[in-house]
Formats: structure tokens, C-alpha cells, sequence
């Protein structure tokens, strides 16, 4: 049986729930990776200013897969994280890669389980590796988008998923536009 391993990646205002100096003060979102309060609204379907992309379309346990966020505007406040479709426990790790401002966020209390902004200097675009874990199976990606509107403020929403084995595994991240 084929899973699914899923990218999701939220851009948020700052006055719904903006964290712009990362870190530890975003580790709340860790988890459910919901952008806070959006008081009931619904997805749209309008295009996203922002793009997530990866640097191959499988991989087996152990690979490392470049992810890069950017954006035809700028953002701020964003925290990336891996997850099994389904669960709230972060999976794989993730390492440093191109892109001043970011740091390593312990989500769930597991080392390297997340990426978020040290500064609240806006970024145009952010580059990642995340390891997948040892014990996944051969995987692919899809890709799929989610557009929120709270207030004024737009919010966005992207999925990527990995497909591999019984497992479904989610990169969620929540991004704040101003």
C-alpha cells in the first residue's frame, strides 16, 4: 500500500498570530500547525503569492530533501515542521541551509524538528534540507494548495505531500504576510 508524506506550509497575518522573532515563541504552533485564530473561516481558492519547492520527487529513509520557501512578497513569522498525516508528532529533522534569520525550533520537544524565523526581518525566500527518518520507505511528492482569508489579511496554505509506503507524512508551517 502507497501513504502520503504532506508539505503544509501557512502564511498567516501577524495580527492573527504572528511570532516574528521565532524560536521558542512559535513552539506553540507546533502540532496542529493551524494558524491561530481564524474564527471560523473557510479556505478560498485564490492563487498564493508563495511557492514551496523541493529538490527531487522521491526519496528512501535516510535521503535529505532541499525545501525552499519564497514569495513574490515578502513574509515574515513562518515555522516549518514534519508530521505523519494524522499525527502531531514532528518526523525527520531539519538542517540549515541558505537564507540569514532562521533557526532550529525543538517541536514537540524533539531536537531539529523544526524551522522558524530568528528575526522579524521579512524574507523573500528560505532554504531547508530535512532528512526524512530511517525507518520511511521509497516516497514521492504531490503537491497541493489551500488559500485562506482572515480579516484583511490573507492566508496561505500549501501541502505538499510525499507519497510512500502506509505512511503519510506532513510538513506544516505557518507564514505571516504584511
Amino acid at each position: 500500500m502507497v501513504g502520503f508524506l504532506c508539505l503544509l506550509l501557512s502564511l498567516t497575518a501577524l495580527q492573527v498570530e504572528g511570532f516574528s522573532g521565532g524560536g521558542s515563541s512559535v513552539a506553540s504552533q507546533c502540532g496542529s500547525m493551524l494558524p491561530g485564530n481564524f474564527h471560523g473561516s473557510t479556505g478560498q481558492s485564490s492563487s498564493s503569492p508563495y511557492t514551496v519547492t523541493v529538490n527531487q520527487t522521491t526519496y528512501q529513509p535516510g535521503d535529505t530533501i532541499q525545501v525552499t520557501l519564497s514569495g513574490t512578497f515578502t513574509y515574515k513569522g513562518f515555522l516549518l515542521e514534519a508530521h505523519e498525516e494524522g499525527q502531531n508528532t514532528a518526523v525527520g529533522t531539519f538542517s540549515l541551509g541558505s537564507g540569514t534569520g532562521i533557526v532550529l525550533v525543538p517541536c514537540n520537544k524533539i531536537a531539529a524538528s523544526g524551522v522558524s524565523q530568528s528575526n522579524n526581518q521579512p524574507k523573500s525566500s528560505v532554504t531547508v534540507t530535512w532528512t526524512a527518518p530511517a525507518s520511511a520507505s521509497l516516497g514521492n511528492i504531490v503537491v497541493n494548495w489551500q488559500h485562506y482569508k482572515c480579516s484583511n489579511h490573507s492566508s496561505y496554505s500549501n501541502n505538499h505531500s510525499f507519497k510512500y509506503n502506509n505512511h503519510i507524512y506532513s510538513f506544516y508551517s505557518n507564514h505571516h504576510r504584511f
